[in-house]
């Protein structure tokens, strides 16, 4: 099985029983070799110091010269598993005990063991390797002194290879617990391997499962987060002005009053935002941060996505809108000119003409002339809008001037008009006759709906970086499946209008970088919002989908 195809959890979990299986056998080396010498090293003092009682014990056989309790004293040692001789010799070197009784009577000197005889003359203790056979024979001496006088020498062989059999029987049983020990750490690695790498890929794989919806082209999903840390709860604000007061994820929020500055977009605070504790007790640990970008991108992506299809959609619009106006001017071009024919004709048959009926459709025919020009200037209007002349006006006088103009036929009407002016607003920069022109084109709008007693109402209101202007009426409300299309050039359900009005509105909104909401329901009236932004260059964004 190829490796790259095991899942994360197996590969870390084989990943570490590889590195305790190596620790423990590298662990196991080490341990075994420095028993083994540390055993060989304790056997050879043993041995050492059996030679030394040995030789103490032989002191007083020496002097008087027992030789049955010499002979006793080297058959004892001969019992001693590994031991392949021993023997004692006077201080003039005859051996006078010896394993082996051949060698009773002869001289040190004369065997195979003359070199011992130097140790002799040198009283001193000596311990060697000595071929013996196909074994090595390990040989210790010491002398037999009795206090400065030598009285002899005391030399005992041991075989190596039963001294290294007795060290790797005791090793085996070291090797077997070993064994034992490796296998449980070994088997507890592994289930500990398996629960920490079940831990850590856990949020993973919730990460898998959300790309994989992501690529289904669900924009909607996000990964929970039981960790979030409300940011006024854990630094206890007060600053319930901030835009990110009771929410979660302060970090996503622009605008956010941090460290006693209002904070910027996301790209220019997250930086800040990492080194906060409310950032890092959110996230926890790196895999959880990944889980919180994963969410933040695919939020990004609905959003940019959402945006460039409201791009692509004005973009449409305005294709077709440019379209419109090229052929709203050619034709309103073609038109003036009969239409002034039209009213000249008109006005010289009123002047030159009597008759009751005459002058009653003379005065039709010049009024719809009147309203083709207006319809006319409509369109040329809208296809080719001056630009804007932007200075800071007092908005509230704006709106009260075009309440005014617009009085006298709701009177007539019998339809009441109410303004409620906000005085906090501060000067706003805008054109004046264009934000003049949308809020007479609502009022007409909602004087055309409106019923006898009915009531029209107008207010300001200032709401951070923006003003909201809302004109309701009491009409009988829009139809769902038409507030859709209210926005749209040349929509209309009146039998008698270009379908500008509210296309006019809403251009003169953007071109202010504001924005028109409708709000209505049937029976209830309908009620329009218009966004303008406070400052020159801020931008009103968007809600209306």
């Amino acid at each position: 099985m190829r490796l790259d195809r095991l899942s994360i959890g197996l590969k870390i979990s084989l990943a570490i029983t590889v590195l305790v299986i190596a620790a423990m056998t590298g662990v196991a080396y080490l341990i075994i070799d420095y028993q083994r010498d540390s055993l060989r090293e304790s056997i050879g003092q043993n041995n050492l110091l059996m030679v030394r009682n040995l030789a103490r014990d032989s002191v007083d056989s020496l002097l008087v010269f027992d030789a049955l309790r010499l002979d006793d004293l080297v058959n004892t040692l001969k019992e001693e598993t590994g031991c392949l001789r021993a023997f004692i010799a006077d201080q003039d070197g005859v051996i006078v005990a010896h394993t082996d009784r051949s060698f009773l009577g002869r001289s040190v000197s004369e065997t195979q063991y003359a070199d011992l005889a130097v140790l002799l003359r040198e009283s001193g203790e000596n311990v060697r390797e000595r071929p013996e056979g196909d074994d090595t024979a390990l040989e210790y001496a010491a002398p037999a002194r009795l206090g400065t006088q030598n009285l002899g020498l005391v030399t005992v062989a041991y075989s190596r290879t039963n001294m290294d059999g007795r060290i790797e029987r005791s090793l085996k049983r070291l090797r077997q617990y070993i064994y034992v020990i490796t296998g449980i750490m070994v088997l507890s690695g592994i289930v500990f391997t398996f629960g920490v790498t079940g831990y850590l890929t856990r949020p993973l794989k919730r990460l898998r499962e959300r790309m994989m919806e992501v690529q289904t082209g669900n924009l909607d999903t996000e990964i929970a987060n039981p960790r979030l840390v409300r940011c006024w709860e854990r630094l206890g604000c007060t600053k319930t002005e901030c835009p990110s007061y009771g929410k979660t994820r302060c970090w996503a929020v622009a605008g956010t009053f941090c460290h006693g500055e209002v904070q910027g977009q996301l790209a220019q605070k997250i930086g800040d935002c990492r080194k906060c504790v409310v950032y890092k007790e959110s996230c926890g640990d790196e895999i959880n941060e990944l889980l919180e970008v994963f969410n933040q991108m695919v939020r990004d992506l609905k959003f940019n996505l959402g945006e460039l299809d409201r791009a692509r959609l004005e973009k449409a619009q305005m294709e077709r809108l440019s379209a419109l106006g090229e052929m709203a001017t050619t034709v309103a071009h073609e038109t003036k000119n009969p239409l002034n024919s039209i009213r000249l004709a008109t006005a010289y048959l009123k002047n030159n003409f009597q008759g009751e009926i005459l002058s009653e459709f003379l005065g039709i025919i010049e009024e719809e002339v009147g309203r083709l020009n207006d319809i006319t200037s409509n369109f040329l209007g809208f296809s080719r809008p001056a630009p804007l002349r932007v200075e800071s006006w007092d908005l509230n006088a704006i709106i009260a001037s075009t309440v005014e103009l617009a009085r006298q036929e709701a009177t007539d009407r019998n339809v009441e008009i109410v303004f409620l002016a906000d005085d906090r607003i501060p000067a706003v920069p805008c054109d004046r006759a264009r934000i003049k022109q949308a809020i007479l084109n609502l009022l007409v709008n909602a004087l055309d709906v409106s019923v006898a007693g009915g009531t029209i109402t107008v207010t300001t209101e200032a709401d951070k970086d923006i003003v909201r202007i809302a004109v309701k009426d009491t009409g009988p409300g829009i139809p769902e499946s038409e507030l859709a299309n209210i926005f749209k050039p040349f929509f209309t359900t009146k039998t008698r209008g270009s379908g500008l009005g509210l296309a006019v509105v809403d251009r003169i909104l953007k071109e202010h970088r504001g924005e028109v909401l409708v709000e209505s329901r049937v029976g209830e009236g309908t009620r329009f919002t218009l966004l303008l932004p406070i400052h020159e260059h801020a931008t009103v964004p968007h809600s209306r989908s």
